[in-house]
C-alpha cells in the first residue's frame, strides 16, 4: 500500500486522521507511542460567497437528512436505479414538501461537503453506494503523521535484514508456477534500474487501485475474473490538498474547520464565480491552528478543481493568487486586509504514477464496489493475495482499512501454507 505521510514544512501531507476510532484497530497505538492526537469534529464555520452561513443555515441539516434517507430509499428500492448524488438530492429536495425555498436550492450544495472525502465530483458519486464509502466516526487528527505508526508496525520486517527492499518498481508477477519451481516470482527493476526477480511461495499485492486499473504490472495468469471484474468496478478517487502559511491567523481560532458551499445556479446572477473561478466549488479548510499551533489553513480539494491546482506545480503566488477570494470570506474581522502569506504548497498525487493518480477507492454511478470485496472472500485460498483500503468493506479510503485487510491476507497466506 503506498500511503504518503510524509511531513513536509512541518506538516502532514498524506494520511493525517483516523477514524472509526471505537473500534479502529490501530488506535490502541495512540497511547502506547505517546502520539499526540485532536478530534477535529467539532462545530464547523459555514460560508457562502455572500459571507458567513450562520447559525441557522439548516440546508446542511437537510444534506444530513438526506443521507439518512439514502438507507431507506436502498432497504425499499433494492434494484432501483443509481442515481448520482447530486441528481438524488435534487429529487429529494424537490419532494420534500416541509423546508423551505432557501434550504431546497441550497441543500445540494451543502451536499458537496462529501466530494473531497469521496475524491469525486457530486455530479459523479453513486448514491447508492455513498453512504458505505464515507469514513466511519469519529476522526481524529494525528499530529505529526503516520510515520510512527508506519515504523511501529513495520519494525519486526525492519529487523530482519536483507528482507524490506525499496525502491523497486514491479513489473510482472507469476503466481501460480509448476514443475519445481517456487510458486511465485516478482519481476522488478531495482534502484539501479536492472532487472531482479524475487521468488516466494505466496503474495500479498498491496499496490494502490489507481496503479492496478492502469495495468502497470502484469499478472501471470491473469487475476482471477471475479476480482478483475470487482475492481473495474470500483473507481479510484482524487483528493488534494493545499497548504498556505501567513504571518497571523485571520480566521476563526475556534473552530476546526471551515467549510465553503458554492452559490446554487438559480443564483448566478447575484454571484461573482464567473469572476472568481474558486467560488465555483466547494472546499473544506482544516484550521491547523486549533490542532497544532501553527498559523496555517489545509484546503482539501477534490474534482474538478484538484487537477487545475496540482497543475500549477506549487507557485505559490499563483496559488494565492487564485484562492484569494475564498480566503478573504474566511477572515474573523472582514474589514481587515489578508495578511502576509508566508508560503503556500500544493500536493501532486494526480500526477503520481505510484500513486495511481490519485488517492484512495470510490464509488462513481454504476459502481458496485461489494462485487470486489465478495471476490477476494470467495479467492480466499489463492496465493495470490490483494490488500489495501479498497478491499475493506468498513474502511475503504481508510489507514484502519487497509491495515485489517492486510491481515486478513496475511492469515489466509498463513493458513495455505499451513496445509502443505
Amino acid at each position: 500500500m503506498k500511503m504518503p505521510t510524509t511531513l513536509i514544512w512541518g506538516l502532514v501531507w498524506g494520511a493525517a486522521w483516523m477514524h472509526g476510532t471505537s473500534y479502529n484497530p490501530l488506535v490502541k497505538l495512540i497511547s502506547k507511542l505517546k502520539i499526540d492526537y485532536y478530534y477535529d469534529d467539532g462545530n464547523p464555520l459555514y460560508f457562502t460567497e455572500f459571507g458567513p452561513a450562520g447559525p441557522n443555515f439548516k440546508a446542511k441539516n437537510v444534506a444530513d437528512e438526506f443521507l439518512d434517507y439514502l438507507h431507506y430509499w436502498i432497504q425499499k428500492n433494492p434494484d432501483g436505479p443509481d442515481y448520482s448524488a447530486e441528481e438524488h438530492i435534487r429529487k429529494f429536495v424537490g419532494q420534500h414538501e416541509l423546508i423551505t425555498d432557501d434550504e431546497r436550492i441550497w441543500a445540494p450544495e451543502a451536499l458537496r461537503i462529501v466530494e473531497s472525502t469521496l475524491g469525486l465530483a457530486l455530479g459523479e458519486i453513486s448514491s447508492r453506494f455513498l453512504n458505505d464509502m464515507l469514513p466511519p466516526q469519529r476522526d481524529l487528527y494525528v499530529k505529526g503523521g503516520y510515520d510512527r505508526v508506519v515504523h511501529h508496525v513495520a519494525q519486526p520486517v525492519r529487523d530482519l535484514p536483507g528482507v524490506l527492499k525499496l525502491r523497486h518498481v514491479v513489473q510482472n508477477i507469476e503466481w501460480s508456477r509448476s514443475r519445481g519451481a517456487s510458486p511465485v516470482s516478482v519481476h522488478a527493476h531495482g534502484p539501479d534500474g536492472k532487472p531482479v526477480v524475487f521468488d516466494g511461495d505466496a503474495i500479498v499485492v498491496t499496490v494502490p487501485l489507481g496503479v492496478l486499473h492502469q495495468n502497470k504490472i502484469m499478472f501471470e495468469p491473469s487475476i482471477p475474473k471475479s476480482i478483475a471484474m470487482g475492481m473495474s468496478r470500483t473507481s479510484y478517487g482524487t483528493l488534494g490538498k493545499v497548504f498556505f502559511e501567513f504571518t497571523d491567523v485571520f480566521w476563526s481560532k475556534q473552530n476546526d474547520n471551515l467549510v465553503y458551499f458554492p452559490t446554487p445556479a438559480t443564483l448566478d446572477e447575484d454571484s461573482e464565480k464567473n469572476k472568481y473561478p474558486v467560488l465555483s466549488y466547494s472546499f473544506t479548510a482544516t484550521n491547523l491552528w486549533v490542532m497544532t499551533g501553527a498559523k496555517k489553513l489545509c484546503i482539501l480539494l477534490s474534482p474538478p478543481v484538484v487537477y487545475e491546482i496540482e497543475s500549477m506545480g506549487g507557485n505559490p503566488d499563483e496559488l494565492f493568487a487564485y484562492f484569494e477570494p475564498l480566503l478573504e470570506l474566511f477572515r474573523s474581522e472582514p474589514y481587515k486586509s489578508l495578511p502576509k502569506m508566508v508560503d503556500a504548497k500544493v500536493t501532486s498525487w494526480t500526477k503520481d504514477e505510484f500513486a495511481g493518480n490519485g488517492t484512495y477507492s470510490t464509488a462513481k454511478v454504476g459502481d458496485d464496489p461489494r462485487i470486489l470485496w465478495d471476490a477476494l472472500e470467495a479467492e480466499k485460498d489463492l496465493r495470490l493475495q490483494f490488500a489495501g483500503e479498497h478491499c475493506s468493506r468498513t474502511g475503504t479510503g481508510c489507514v484502519h482499512g487497509a491495515y485489517e485487510t492486510g491481515e486478513v491476507a496475511a492469515d489466509n497466506i498463513s493458513r495455505i501454507l499451513g496445509r502443505e
